[in-house]
């Protein structure tokens, strides 16, 4: 079959779409095969977490830089591009008469017009649509919401804890003494992801706290002096992170 599909390729109009596909479609589709071993090697089974299946990359929810770097979101943007342009070879084909029973048939024609090509149009299209292929050849890739449900749970969560933070801020700055002092400099520190000792809550040492804020640093001196303080309120929060 292969033989006979390759003496139908190379002869009147198919060879013609054969050289249109070469010049216009191949050149850009790149090392396909090796770009989706990579992507299937670091994808992860969000569904079972049986320990002999359960891949490092699935402990990540959130799209940390550190754990996808440039070159796993570049090969993943390279393989849309290059599925992309595999898409075409169905409609170089596509006024070709051609065998019906023969391998060139199946391989360069629609599954819904009896080959096996898949029709991957409308899958393509939304990742185009939610990815940025240029950001993520930079590196940088930041998923939209609606992509990913654990993702989007994550971001729900995050502004959950964020808006309690912030209530509780306001609701202690009534009770400090001075209320104005507390108002006007109470501060969270280490509020990036990456941070160590998250939301520690940045106070003057001069404002009054209850027992319950707990001294875990402090920076400058004498009238300057700033408490860093943690309470059971923020911990809490802080471990939800």
């Amino acid at each position: 079959r292969r033989a006979d599909a390759v003496q139908e390729l190379t002869a009147g109009a198919a060879a013609v779409a054969l050289n249109e596909a070469r010049q216009h479609v191949f050149a850009k589709v790149g090392d396909l095969d090796r770009l989706l071993s990579r992507i299937h090697t670091m994808s992860g089974n969000n569904n079972d977490h049986d320990e002999t299946n359960y891949h490092p990359n699935d402990r990540a929810v959130l799209y940390e830089s550190a754990t996808y770097n440039k070159r796993k979101v570049n090969d993943f943007s390279k393989a849309l591009t290059g599925l992309r342009q595999a898409c075409q070879i169905p409609d170089l084909f596509a006024d070709i008469q051609l065998n019906p029973e023969g391998l060139l048939f199946k391989l360069v024609k629609l599954q819904d017009q009896g080959g096996c090509f898949p029709n991957m149009v409308q899958e393509l299209d939304w990742f185009f649509e939610n990815f940025d292929c240029n950001q993520a050849a930079k590196g940088l890739f930041e998923p939209s919401r609606g992509m990913d449900e654990a993702y989007d749970e994550a971001c729900d969560s995050i502004e959950r804890i964020q808006a309690e933070l912030e209530d509780y801020r306001q609701e202690m700055c009534q009770k400090l003494s001075p209320k104005h002092l507390a108002t006007s400099s109470w501060k969270y520190v280490n509020t990036k992801p990456d941070s160590k000792d998250k939301y520690m809550i940045e106070l003057p040492a001069s404002v009054q706290v209850p027992d319950s804020f707990l001294v875990k640093g402090k920076r400058g001196s004498g009238a300057k002096q700033v408490n860093k303080y943690r309470t059971s309120v923020v911990a809490p929060l802080v471990q939800e992170l």
